[in-house]
């Protein structure tokens, strides 16, 4: 009997030990999974004020000056947003003993324990899949074209891609990625657009604006692959346009099939070497250069894509957290209303003239300024009837519009 009481005391004993140790681990776990989302927090906070400063500057000097002048200082201010931000600091090989030694003794003293690694990108420069139920139909026509372009140049650079899709009609993917936002049911791929959803095709297609990038995925005959290949380029929260100065490769290779390998490599340096001309001022400027290399310019000119110029206005902040084994990443998205504003009211009153003036060609609505980069009329003014448009500087924090955990 003493010996089975003692087995017995063992085993509880065990027992409690066990559970015990695995509650120790899970509220550990819980702990680190707090401070990394907590120093994913605090690399967003950082990323916001960093935007708010590069607003704030860019404000100042393009209210300032002449656009002739502000130009040539945007790239300056660029570094602002663009550098990666990393807590502990990363220390450059050059930097003194002595400065190495404080940022050291900042890092100790520091309630911060974990790690955050903080990037910003243009979001602006995408695509905004939304436009394809834009009010206006000119907007509507060229993001459609823009995503047709995106699948015709995967087929003319990706071997693999075009040996599986060379057959395949991208038109009618685009018009089905049409058919889930615009407000009728009828296709315009012929018939009713919900045939093509035989699960609860009482509602699907939507018939509104997609609420994320994801639910790229529902609509018909879209693909993994197609997915994988839409995903990087578009996005929700666009500029009516391409910022040719922030967009990323695959945006600026959607403008036209023929901007590809060399052209496109040329086209992208350009914006980060002074000794080419830095950030490209105005559409003459880029168009210019295009030529230069073998752009079909004269196909992006009739398209009638809006060009921007500008400062960026839209960025996405990508802020991963780490502690212990734990990683946290947070993405956030900020909008700029207070002045996209003017150039939405600018973009429908030029496709309001145009319902009117049935004779004008393509590429009339959407166009910049070319001394400013910024929206203009017929006649080349923006909307104020200034040379110039004044950039409203930020007022707080900058509006975050999407939010994304995991």
């Amino acid at each position: 009997m003493a010996i089975f009481a003692i087995m017995l005391m063992i085993f509880i004993a065990t027992e409690v030990s066990y559970d015990t140790s695995v509650e120790y681990v899970m509220a550990r776990q819980k702990v680190n999974i707090l401070k990394a989302r907590y120093a994913a927090k605090a690399g967003v906070e950082i990323s916001l004020l960093r935007i708010v400063i590069y607003k704030k500057v860019v404000a100042g000097i393009s209210n300032a000056m002449s656009p002739e002048q502000a130009q040539p200082l945007m790239s300056l201010l660029d570094p602002i947003w663009q550098m990666p931000f990393t807590w502990p600091p990363v220390l450059p090989d050059q930097m003194t003993g002595t400065d190495k030694s404080n940022v050291d003794e900042i890092v100790k003293v520091s309630p911060m324990d974990a790690q955050y690694l903080a990037t910003i990108y243009s979001e602006g420069g995408k695509i905004d899949i939304n436009d394809l139920s834009s009010v206006s139909k000119q907007i509507q026509k060229v993001t459609a074209q823009q995503i047709l372009n995106i699948f015709k140049t995967e087929v003319l650079n990706n071997e693999k891609f075009s040996a599986k899709y060379r057959d395949t009609r991208f038109e009618e993917l685009v018009n089905n990625i049409i058919d889930w936002e615009d407000e009728n049911s009828e296709s315009l791929n012929g018939g009713d657009e919900r045939d093509k959803y035989k699960i609860r095709s009482d509602f699907l297609p939507p018939n509104a604006p997609f609420k994320t990038i994801k639910e790229l995925n529902m609509v018909a005959g879209m693909n993994e692959d197609f997915f994988n290949l839409l995903s990087q380029r578009v996005t929700l929260f666009g500029t009516k346009g391409v910022n040719v100065n922030y967009a990323n490769e695959e945006v600026i290779s959607s403008l036209d099939p023929s901007i590809k390998g060399d052209i496109l490599n040329a086209l992208i340096k350009r914006r980060t070497d002074p000794n080419e001309g830095g950030l490209y001022r105005n559409e003459d400027d880029f168009f210019q250069y295009a030529t230069r290399f073998g752009a079909n310019v004269e196909a992006i000119k009739k398209s009638g894509i809006p060009l921007l110029f500008g400062p960026e206005y839209n960025f996405r902040i990508i802020s991963t957290g780490e502690y212990g084994k734990v990683k946290v990443e947070i993405t956030a998205i900020t909008y700029d209303m207070g002045n996209l504003q003017s150039r939405y009211s600018t973009l429908l009153d030029k496709d309001s003239q145009d319902l009117n003036n049935p004779n004008k060609g393509p590429g009339t609505v959407g166009t910049t300024d070319t001394k400013t980069g910024n929206p203009s009329d017929s006649q080349g003014k923006n909307p104020t009837g200034e040379s110039k448009t004044n950039i409203i500087p930020p007022k707080g924090r900058p509006i975050v519009v999407y939010w994304e955990e995991k």
